[in-house]
């Protein structure tokens, strides 16, 4: 659990993070996310099981249409090469506003990593404040 920064390559690679790597294993799909701004990244199998869970969704249900088009649709299986780097599409990357020579920042979130331009999580950092601002009662987690 952590954010880690990369910049991209010329060839829309970048270095998935070594402390990662143990626990995603070769390889990892990389997708839409469900807030703008942000791609998600999924080992086959957790993203197989999302995948499962929406094939069970009604296809006359022009939201569930929709959501499989932008989460199955834009879905890109990404295989580590020899030095720990994935191949993201021009298309992927331009949906969360980078190019080459950009940094992103991947944010290991339990099941799946985010990815975000760099830039793009300093704003939201500083936009959004400190946890202090922030009315924590409703999720009752102790020892924060």
């Amino acid at each position: 659990m952590a954010r880690f920064t990369h910049t991209i390559d010329a060839k829309g690679r970048v270095f998935v993070p070594a402390r990662l790597r143990d626990s995603i294993g070769a390889s990892l799909v990389v997708t839409l996310s469900l807030d703008e701004g942000y791609l998600s990244a999924y080992t086959p199998e957790n993203f197989r099981q999302i995948r499962e869970q929406i094939a069970q969704l009604s296809g006359t249900d022009p939201a569930v249409r929709r959501l499989k088009r932008l989460i199955i649709g834009e879905a890109l299986p990404c295989d580590l090469d020899g030095q720990g780097r994935i191949s993201v599409s021009d298309e992927l990357w331009a949906q969360i506003g980078v190019k080459p020579g950009d940094e992103i920042c991947f944010i290991d979130m339990f099941a799946k990593l985010e990815i975000c331009a760099k830039a793009f999580y300093d704003q939201q950092k500083e936009e959004q404040g400190s946890l202090a601002q922030m009315d924590l009662t409703r999720f009752d987690v102790r020892g924060l």
